[in-house]
């Protein structure tokens, strides 16, 4: 039987594979990381979930370890100007990856990649970026999640040198959406989603200097519709942040993320009671949501955001990308066209298109619950979704 999990045990853990001790004057990660702790042990017995919370949590503290270290030895680090990131917002499923894929094809443009956002430490090297040996670390854990749910390759591509999620990223700071979608937690999802956690933004940005240090350079170009849970936040990190909102119908995209989250339980071992799944996506994506509308009632934030519909996305890709740069007063680059035009006409996600199936049905999701519960939303953004019937 596996031991339970505990703060103080996987504290050790990490101070012992390290060899370091100091998790520096930063404590607004702890509340997460003790409410992460406790649900999953409040999960009752699951030895294969267990592990991997284990393995994982001791890896990030460890990873915070290495950051206080280096930002002893290289203070240098913590220093850099990030810039205005240009940052994709939108609920998931809503056209996200396509616009940030055509967006990181900016010649200027500068993504982490998934296997910076799972293994940040070491700092990245300019020199090794498409050889670092990290990019076979998490092709290996892909694949090895595509063994237990090859049903995800349907959904989303799973290549870690394409650009990543900042999710990833908030792993760090015990304050993500990626440990209920891979490990359950109800009660720490439950916290996710009813508080604003003090200080993510700061070790979001350290993870931006820590990858642009030694790495590649250029403008950040960052996506994850967590960051609708705290726009303010978000803002005060990053002023002058340029915010790019996808919009489609939720009740109608709340199954399909509901399926993804199913695929990586599945792969994981973890819950199978789909209306639960539905249930846990509703509830998150509706406060994330209702929350972001309720900041941009301050004109400061509203004026940072370009709103975008869905079905533009996908029937002009490029004159949306186009619409995006005038907004924000970008240069288009006949390089980023010409990127462009390659990338539609070998478009990957076009080789899934009806392959990933799901119902709200499935996921005891009831459509006419989600619109009346996020009728304000529909007030305003009704014309980007197609009114309902």
């Amino acid at each position: 039987m596996t031991e339970p999990l505990s703060v103080a045990g996987l504290e050790t853990a990490a101070r012992d594979a390290t060899g370091l001790t100091d998790f520096g004057p930063d404590t607004g990660w702890r509340e997460g990381f003790e409410r992460l702790v406790a649900a999953v042990g409040a999960m009752g017995p699951n030895d294969q979930l267990r592990q991997l919370a284990t393995h994982n949590i001791v890896g990030q503290l460890s990873t915070r370890l290495r950051f206080v270290e280096d930002d002893r030895n290289h203070p240098e680090i913590a220093q850099q100007d990030v810039g205005d990131p240009l940052i994709v917002i939108g609920l998931p499923r809503t056209g996200t990856t396509i616009t940030y894929d055509l967006l990181c094809l900016d010649p200027e443009a500068r993504a982490p990649r998934e296997w910076e956002w799972y293994i940040p430490w070491p700092p990245t090297k300019a020199a090794t970026f498409d050889s670092d040996p990290r990019i076979a670390q998490v092709t290996a854990m892909y694949d090895n999640w595509l063994k237990h749910a090859p049903q995800l390759l349907d959904i989303q591509r799973f290549d870690c040198t394409q650009p990543g999620e900042c999710n990833h990223g908030m792993q760090y700071h015990f304050a993500s959406t990626n440990f209920p979608a891979e490990l359950g937690v109800p009660d720490y999802a439950d916290w996710l989603r009813t508080n604003e956690v003090p200080g993510q933004y700061v070790s979001h940005k350290r993870l931006l200097q820590n990858f642009q240090w030694k790495g590649p350079q250029g403008r950040w170009t960052l996506k994850s519709p967590q960051h609708l849970f705290d726009l303010p936040a978000l803002l005060e990190a990053y002023p002058g942040a340029m915010l790019v909102w996808t919009h489609r119908d939720p009740g109608l995209t709340f199954s399909s993320l509901s399926s993804f989250i199913a695929g990586f339980l599945a792969a994981f071992g973890g819950d199978k009671d789909k209306a639960a799944i539905g249930r846990d996506v509703v509830d998150t994506w509706i406060a994330g949501m209702n929350r972001a509308l309720s900041a941009r009632a301050d004109p400061r934030i509203d004026e940072r955001i370009i709103d975008l519909a869905h079905k533009d996305v996908v029937v002009d890709p490029k004159g949306t990308i186009r619409r995006i740069y005038d907004r924000f007063g970008l240069r288009f680059s006949d390089e980023h066209g010409a990127r462009i035009d390659r990338f539609l006409a070998d478009n990957p996600a076009a080789k899934r298109m009806g392959k990933h199936k799901h119902t709200p049905e499935q996921y005891g999701i009831v459509v006419a619950e989600v619109r009346t519960r996020m009728a304000d939303y529909y007030d305003r953004f009704g014309h980007l979704l197609g009114r309902p019937s």
